[in-house]
């Protein structure tokens, strides 16, 4: 693995870690996490990618020392400037793969960034959704967009519960079962993702048995989205059946036990993981 390379948000406008490839500039993949914030998680995949040749560039949106505190009125201008950076360095074509609400800020980035030519949407989300703040042990919706651009905020689908009790319903359900905070919102047009705006290749993540969000359904919904619209790169939805929401190559102890199926289903996730892993690495070198 070559030297990585670190950007800062003081003097490149984003807080990054590139994880080159040596002497390859056809590509390169900026990969975002999810809710969970900080960089543990999106170092992983960038390392992942890094390790089958492919350069990748972990960004931080919120969550570290230079961002954002919580996941609220994030700027996308942290992706645009992660652009112009990797632009500048020589990468010639511009990927983003997202997890989680990363899938959403994937999403949304690339529907309004025409440099961004391919989008992997782990577990994703159809639509903009509020923001979080921490309140305590636990979360609450802020009242505002999870995203912004040009000091805007993007209208947001809002929680129809004002306070999550989270230790409450672990204890309760025995595992992060959120889905039914996540479901049934009232989303209106205004607040749907128009990913028919995205100019490349688009490979839909979901899980059946995602109790966190329904990833499935939104992935059913952008896939009729894009067909409606005529959509004209090649897009994919797989829809795995034991692995829920965490969309990873490997999954640590402390995920294991946050959710009942993957513990009553270790090695049948363990199979869909090496299936996920070959069709993300297949997607981004054959069909992008």
């Amino acid at each position: 693995m070559s030297k990585v390379i670190q950007a800062a948000v003081k003097t490149d406008g984003f807080e990054g870690i590139l994880y080159p490839a040596e002497y390859r500039y056809d590509r390169v993949m900026i990969v975002v996490s999810g809710s969970n914030g900080g960089m543990h998680m999106t170092k992983q995949f960038a390392q992942v990618y890094c390790q089958h040749g492919i350069p990748a560039l972990a960004v931080a949106f919120f969550g570290t020392k230079q961002t954002e505190k919580n996941l609220d009125r994030v700027p996308l201008e942290y992706i645009e400037n992660a652009i112009k950076w990797l632009k500048a360095r020589g990468y010639n074509k511009i990927g983003i793969d997202g997890a989680s609400k990363g899938s959403e800020l994937a999403l949304l980035c690339a529907s309004m960034f025409p440099k961004i030519s391919c989008v992997i949407a782990r577990v994703p989300s159809y639509f903009v959704s509020e923001g979080l703040v921490t309140a305590g042990k636990t979360k609450k919706p802020s009242g505002t967009s999870c995203w912004s651009y040009n000091a805007k905020e993007f209208p947001f689908a809002a929680y129809n519960y004002r306070s999550f009790n989270l230790p409450k319903i672990i204890a309760e359900e025995k595992e992060l079962h959120l889905i039914s905070i996540n479901k049934e919102k009232t989303v209106k047009e205004e607040n749907i993702i128009p990913v028919e705006n995205i100019k490349g290749p688009v490979l839909l993540l979901s899980g059946k048995n995602d109790v966190v969000w329904p990833s499935y359904d939104s992935a059913l919904y952008i896939e009729k989205r894009l067909n409606d619209n005529s959509f004209r790169f090649p897009h994919k939805h797989i829809a795995f059946e034991y692995i829920g929401h965490v969309m990873t190559n490997d999954i640590s102890w402390v995920y294991r036990m946050a959710f009942k199926d993957e513990r009553r289903y270790k090695e049948e996730c363990k199979k869909e993981r090496t299936r996920l892993a070959l069709a993300i690495i297949d997607w981004t070198e054959n069909v992008w």
